[in-house]
């Protein structure tokens, strides 16, 4: 059964544990770059996560962290998202779960809105965005659909 809740500040070795066990289109999706960059880059960032600014949620089954979501404010009212999600656990609900839960953060802690930016060639997170967003219009820039959803109450 799969665990969501709030990171906390030892799940980081299991985080990067999950990230080593990512696959380059994966790592490509969420990071938009080949290589480790991404990950330390992520693995430091959390490791400074800033509860007033920024939130983070794992998803976990059997001890074993399968799923990342977070966000960060990035004005008024308004935060980035971004969600990873083991290569074996993708289109199983896990992304799904982990969005909503974190959207429901967001509310309590006054994110209006929330920004994602997604590779053009990310079905599975375009299909995402759709189910839990509906239609919303996406702006292409240099390969990257980009779309702001309005949290209802």
């Amino acid at each position: 059964m799969t665990q969501l809740r709030l990171l906390q500040p030892g799940d980081l070795e299991g985080i990067a544990r999950f990230f080593e066990g990512l696959s380059d289109e994966s790592l490509y999706h969420r990071f938009f770059s080949r290589g480790q960059g991404g990950p330390l880059y992520e693995l430091a960032y959390l490791r400074a996560l800033d509860s007033q600014q920024a939130a983070a949620l794992v998803a976990e089954e059997a001890g074993r962290i399968i799923g990342l979501a977070r966000y960060h404010r990035t004005g008024a009212g308004h935060a980035e998202v971004a969600v990873v999600v083991a290569d074996e656990r993708q289109h199983h609900g896990v992304g799904r779960g982990l969005l909503r839960a974190l959207t429901a953060v967001a509310r309590r802690n006054g994110i209006e809105t929330l920004d994602v930016s997604m590779l053009g060639d990310n079905l599975a997170a375009l299909g995402l965005l759709r189910r839990l967003a509906g239609p919303r219009p996406l702006q292409l820039d240099h390969g990257v659909f980009e779309a702001t959803i309005p949290l209802a109450g």
